[in-house]
């Protein structure tokens, strides 16, 4: 989508954006102007410059939200689209040399100590730098966070903090989380009766986690929305409860399916697998909150919580069959 809008838009260059909150890590696309000189650019603006930036110009109360909530300032993803012949022409002229920059890290609001040390950087996000006097058009495409953006970066303790100054945890259990509602929206887009969002919500150290269907799609079942209907020749068919979870792996068709508990299906390369008719339910799998003392894999530690129960259903065609569930 990003790639057939810059081509009807002409872009030289094209970021990828998502809604932003006031004092979320994330840099917010602006147009400057310098009066004097008589030249504009549109390009990211990083976090850490962002609130003095807008209170020495244009907002003297810095980072706020508009009516909407969000900053009016859409949030830098870091997915770019670049035209190629005038990138050649740029890296040819410049040699590939991208203006420096310094991010601080501090520890807190005086800041007066570092976490780490600081250094040097140089981002391919400033590359619109270089086309300043040119006549290159330079812009955005805003997409929803669901299907294009969620950070894992934050480990629990930060992971909370954030969460409660922004909303966005952007920790190991908030991206698997995301993954999980990502994935039943596009069930729910192709017509299948799940529930997306308004699901229950659980908190594990300190971070509030919805908890519907865990549902993966692999790319094998289905990268795009209209691929994942076909699969689905009768989504009013295909029930799954909020405590249901999902794994669809490989060539698979489903006509009529009631879940509620786990379901793994995997059809391996040169086989399928159809459903006919199928009902599961079952224990399934849950997730439980562990403590600092709980002795588990990191892999759950920077969740905070551990899967729990293995009991559910796998349905698994063999290398180059057709394999019919009709019960």
């Amino acid at each position: 989508a990003a790639i057939g809008v810059s081509k009807a838009g002409n872009y030289d260059v094209n970021s990828l954006t998502v809604p932003r909150k006031p004092g979320e890590a994330v840099g917010g696309i602006c147009k400057l102007t310098n009066k004097e000189k008589g030249i504009q650019m549109t390009i990211n603006v990083e976090y850490n410059q962002l609130d003095p930036l807008l209170r020495a110009t244009v907002n003297e109360k810095g980072d706020t939200p508009d009516a909407t909530g969000f900053s009016p300032f859409p949030g830098n993803i870091n997915v770019l689209v670049f035209k190629l012949p005038p990138y050649l022409e740029v890296l040819t002229k410049s040699k590939g040399s991208i203006p420096e920059f310094v991010n601080p890290k501090y520890t807190d609001e005086t800041k007066t100590k570092f976490t780490k040390p600081t250094r040097l950087e140089c981002m391919m996000q400033d590359y619109p730098k270089l086309l300043v006097g040119s006549k290159a058009i330079v812009g955005f495409t805003q997409m929803d966070r669901f299907i294009c953006f969620s950070a894992v970066k934050n480990n629990i303790v930060d992971a909370a903090k954030k969460q409660a100054s922004t909303g966005f945890a952007e920790s190991a259990a908030s991206g698997e989380s995301d993954m999980y509602q990502t994935n039943r929206m596009l069930l729910e887009m192709a017509g299948c009766k799940i529930k997306a969002n308004d699901v229950p919500q659980a908190t594990f150290a300190g971070i509030k986690t919805p908890l519907g269907a865990k549902v993966v799609l692999a790319p094998s079942f289905g990268m795009t929305i209209q691929e994942i209907e076909d699969r689905l020749p009768s989504p009013h068919n295909v029930r799954i409860s909020d405590r249901s979870s999902l794994v669809l792996d490989g060539d698979i068709t489903i006509h009529n399916l009631t879940l509620d508990g786990h379901l793994h299906v995997k059809a391996p390369a040169g086989s399928k697998v159809i459903i006919k008719s199928l009902t599961v339910k079952n224990d399934g799998v849950t997730f439980d909150p562990i403590s600092e003392d709980d002795n588990v894999d990191e892999i759950y530690a920077i969740r905070g919580y551990v899967k729990r129960g293995n009991t559910g259903r796998v349905i698994e065609a063999q290398g180059g069959e057709v394999f019919e569930v009709s019960e």
